[in-house]
């Protein structure tokens, strides 16, 4: 038994050299065939992906897991394989017979596999479409005929899932109350599973290809290759009916009548609610109609009461005080609203006495007119300060959730906040008049999409500060103290390029937006000069502009703000830029065309420089005479993240800093950098009194930074300044990290 045993033993061992022997014979041809399979497989892997690529470019696709899985796994592989074969051509061959033989075996097998995969795939991709709907943020609705007006409407909503009621239009006047009423039918709706319910805001300036790209959105469409309005409404159409789902649109603030196949409603699946302050677009657009009415007497006493809250108490002649305020409000809820929230915390009774008197002065017996009065005796209310921030909300278009940071910005570039000693502090001072005209309800507070915090207007409240900026509010509002406004947007979608109206560029103007959010263009008629010296804030935002002529900005001595964020077709600023010498905001990010900026040396007011523009190659000269700057951004668009065709070329060429620029900048609180190492620092002192710092520094002396700044992404530190440093993506932008490349001390510290 034990020579039996013996034999085997030695059998085996013969088989297993017999084997590897053949896999040393026969590696390179092995290696061979399986490149020859890897082949087919990344053939038909793209092959695949083609075909994936194009049915989700319609929106109402996407892949299927498996599909996405199986991508993955064949790069994986082929990834491995080049290590592999790598490793086989580089090593001894007779070694690589044992390390390597297996895995060429056991990857071909893999390969064989994932091809067998690929043939049993049958759709590629699966149906989808945005979900359900989004619950709305609702105001609490307050008496009983808001309840009952609810319930009256909700009772008609449960037949929309059938063909008796196919439209609702809910009208009244502005701040009546329509939108709030809406966004809790929405949530209702909502909650039936067999409705998909979306909501879009309608502006006035509403255009029907613009519309109809909004709803393409909720519904995961992808109509941005078709220009033909009744493609794109059949597209829409299609995509309702291949729902199971009852489909609810829910249009808000409609101004006039449009054809509702323009949006694919006549589809068989498909319901309309939608609020207006006309009834005629109710009748025209053949709706259910409901009007909403104002307020009665105890229901408007209700809710002033409500909104004051418990911090005052009312009795006796403070109690009919409130009450006669609360009737000038004309059972208007926006109203109501508006002057209970600006009297939260009053005590003093002469205040409240004054407050009756200012209600009672003018006198229009027109609603619509009554509204405006009460929302600007509340901006009366506001201090210098506070009345100047919020009237430069409304140089942000309609309907937009205007970022606090980006405003609070506006406000410090424009001086419209007292000098602070640093960002830090002129922003929570920026951060206190927002909160008061939040709680004043003159801007409500939103999100963003991302989750950042926002404020908006309602839109009566932005009528009301276009008509005190434009000069056309009531006479005891006209004062000299207020700033006066040329806000245009910019908008048929078929119209041509809008040419600027000189006879608008008055004397007297302090603040000028033009905004556009379909990229439509301007022209600036050549050698014109507008006389406007007190003209302190030129916002141009996301419009066309094939040239800015050179005497354009001759008589803007006052300027401060040029913000041109992505601007297209200016490939050059003008000269004259370079005698801005007020200009404290100077902002150019991403303006896709912009190659050169003129020489900034005598700017030497400006805080804050933003060059996140793709096609700027070299730093303007003069950087190093703008000793007040308290913000630069250098920073490049990270290209790992963008598809092609939103390549970055910006700062093409490797730009070094002279060491001693940033010591000249003593009040510099925030640097953002490229993180491919493209802008060498030399001065590493500058970290000492940074706030918030983005990029990668290329120096020695580490011993003189003595302090790290407060808030930052990551930083590199490299004594090597490579053009491309494969380092970079090592590390994860959102995590705080400091980062030392090739450097002698040869060490990583990650700071949690």
């Amino acid at each position: 038994m034990d020579c039996i045993k013996e034999l085997m033993e030695c059998m085996g061992i013969w088989n297993w050299a017999l084997d590897k022997g053949k896999k040393w014979y026969y590696l390179r041809d092995n290696l061979r065939s399986l490149e020859t399979k890897l082949q087919i497989l990344s053939g038909r892997k793209s092959d695949l992906e083609s075909q994936v690529t194009d049915a989700e470019r319609s929106g109402t696709k996407k892949r299927k897991r498996e599909v996405e899985i199986w991508f993955e796994e064949v790069a994986k592989i082929e990834t491995e394989f080049v290590a592999l074969k790598t490793s086989i051509e580089q090593g001894n061959l007779l070694r690589n017979a044992f390390s390597s033989g297996d895995g060429v075996e056991k990857m071909d097998a893999k390969v064989q596999d994932l091809i067998e995969q690929s043939e049993k795939f049958g759709e590629l991709c699966l149906e989808v479409f945005e979900s359900r709907g989004k619950p709305r943020v609702t105001t609490k609705l307050f008496g009983e005929k808001f309840d009952r007006d609810l319930k009256d409407i909700l009772r008609i909503g449960e037949k929309l899932d059938t063909n008796e009621i196919l439209r609702i239009g809910i009208w009244g006047m502005g701040g009546v109350g329509k939108t709030t009423l809406a966004e809790h039918i929405h949530d209702h709706l909502l909650e039936n599973p067999q409705f998909k319910v979306y909501w879009i805001s309608v502006s006035q300036d509403f255009t029907i290809k613009r519309l109809q790209g909004d709803v393409a959105k909720r519904l995961g469409l992808d109509l941005s290759h078709e220009d033909d309005e009744k493609e794109r409404a059949h597209r829409l159409r299609e995509a309702f009916e291949k729902m199971e789902e009852t489909v609810v649109l829910i249009l808000d603030d409609v101004w006039e009548d449009f054809g509702l196949d323009s949006l694919g409603i006549g589809a068989r699946n498909c319901r309309l609610i939608l609020t207006t302050r006309s009834e005629d677009v109710c009748n025209q657009m053949q709706c259910r109609t409901f009007e909403l009415k104002t307020l009665d007497t105890e229901e408007a006493w209700g809710l002033f009461k409500r909104t004051l809250g418990n911090e005052t108490v009312l009795d006796g002649e403070l109690k009919d005080i409130a009450k006669s305020i609360t009737e000038r409000c004309g059972g208007l809820p926006l109203g109501i609203v508006t002057v209970a929230g600006s009297m939260r915390g009053v005590r003093d009774i002469c205040e409240w006495r004054n407050a009756l008197e200012d209600l009672k002065a003018g006198g229009n017996d027109k609603m619509e007119e009554k509204v405006f009065r009460i929302l600007e005796w509340s901006f009366n209310r506001l201090n210098k300060c506070e009345k100047n921030c919020f009237l430069y909300c409304c140089l942000y278009p309609e309907d937009s959730d205007i970022k606090r940071e980006e405003l609070i910005d506006l406000f410090i570039w424009a001086e419209l906040t007292s000098k602070r000693g640093s960002r830090s502090k002129a922003f929570d001072e920026g951060q206190t008049i927002l909160n008061k005209l939040i709680r004043v309800c003159l801007l409500e507070e939103t999100k963003y999409f991302e989750g950042g915090d926002c404020v908006k207007m309602h839109d009566l409240v932005r009528d009301m500060a276009l008509r005190i900026t434009h000069g056309n509010s009531t006479p005891e509002s006209s004062r000299d103290d207020v700033p006066r406004f040329l806000v245009k947007s910019l908008g048929q979608e078929h119209s041509h390029v809008t040419t600027l109206e000189q006879e608008e560029w008055t004397q007297d103007l302090r603040a000028v937006s033009f905004y556009s959010q379909n990229s439509e263009g301007i022209e600036i008629p050549p050698a014109w000069s507008p006389n406007c010296p007190k003209l302190s804030t030129l916002l141009l935002s996301d419009v066309y502009i094939k040239e800015i002529p050179d005497s354009f900005f001759r008589h803007m001595c006052g300027l401060k703000v040029l913000n041109l964020s992505w601007c297209e077709g200016i490939t050059e600023l003008p000269n004259c830029v370079s005698d801005m010498v007020n200009l404290t905001a100077l902002i150019l990010r991403d303006c896709n065309d912009l190659r050169s900026v003129p020489p900034l040396g005598k700017l030497e007011q400006l805080r804050d420089l933003d060059l996140f523009s793709p096609k700027i190659e070299d730093l303007p000269e003069g950087l190093e005479s703008l000793v007040n700057l308290e913000r630069l951004n250098l920073d490049k668009r990270d290209e790992r993240i963008y598809p092609k065709g939103w390549e970055c070329r910006s700062l093409r060429r490797k730009i070094i800093i002279p060491k001693g620029t940033f010591s000249q900048f003593h009040r510099l609180q925030r640097l953002l950098l490229p993180g491919n190492c493209r802008v060498q620092v030399n001065d590493p002192e500058v970290l000492n009194q940074l706030e918030s710092f983005k990029g990668c520094l290329s120096f020695t002396d580490f011993y003189k930074i003595t302090r790290w700044p407060k808030y930052y992404n990551h930083v590199y530190i490299t004594d090597i300044l490579t053009e491309d440093p494969s380092f970079v993506n090592e590390v994860r932008a959102w995590e705080k990290q400091l980062y030392f490349h090739q450097c002698a001390c040869q060490m990583f510290l990650r700071i949690l």
